[in-house]
């Protein structure tokens, strides 16, 4: 459990400083917009604002120094792919791995932690935007932000795992099927009334 504070300790600093920004900014976008706002949709814009600036702190800041351009990056990035190093392109063999040989705190890090951080990608975009109310949008979404960031790692000397895709789109799924289950209940309820 100590571990899953860990995290949730390096995330703080990013989202605290974050929250004035937010509130700033979608003053201005209010302002400059003359909306009102609900304050239920503002709130889960919010909590999706600062879901989205965990999730880069955990996968891909901090940034590398760029002073010396992108070519060491690149260059790095091309002597892992050769080398295999730190990247596993086999579907399951982690997953395996860890289920296998892995402590209770490795499990729930590695394997519930990916699907867990990607729980929200998969619940806020539906309850937030009409476009996102179709399970394979967004299985979409999830995949293709999973993706990127794996990418990204490549670059920055982090771990590149295919199981971390799929471990993230199950959570993005998960996350959609309780949108829709809300969405059910909400809507047998709302019937039963009427």
């Amino acid at each position: 459990m100590s571990a899953v504070l860990y995290y949730f300790s390096e995330m703080g600093p990013y989202v605290l400083l974050a929250v004035p920004v937010w509130l700033l900014a979608r003053t201005f976008w209010l302002a400059h917009k003359e909306k009102s706002p609900r304050a239920g949709r503002e709130l889960l814009l919010a909590l999706f604002a600062f879901y989205l600036i965990a999730l880069a702190s955990q996968t891909v800041l901090p940034l590398p120094d760029l002073r010396q351009g992108l070519r060491p990056l690149w260059e790095s990035a091309r002597m892992r792919i050769d080398t295999q190093f730190r990247i596993n392109p086999v579907p399951l063999r982690t997953i395996r791995a860890f289920w296998h040989r892995g402590t209770f705190e490795q499990n729930l890090i590695n394997l519930a932690g990916n699907v867990g951080i990607f729980l929200p990608m998969g619940l806020l975009p539906p309850l937030l935007w009409e476009r996102w109310r179709r399970l394979w949008k967004t299985a979409l979404l999830c995949l293709s932000v999973s993706c990127g960031i794996e990418c990204l790692q490549l670059f920055l000397s982090r771990s590149v795992d295919v199981d971390d895709v799929i471990l993230n789109l199950l959570g993005g799924v998960l996350g959609y099927l309780l949108f829709a289950l809300g969405r059910a209940v909400a809507g047998s309820s709302r019937t039963r009334r009427d």
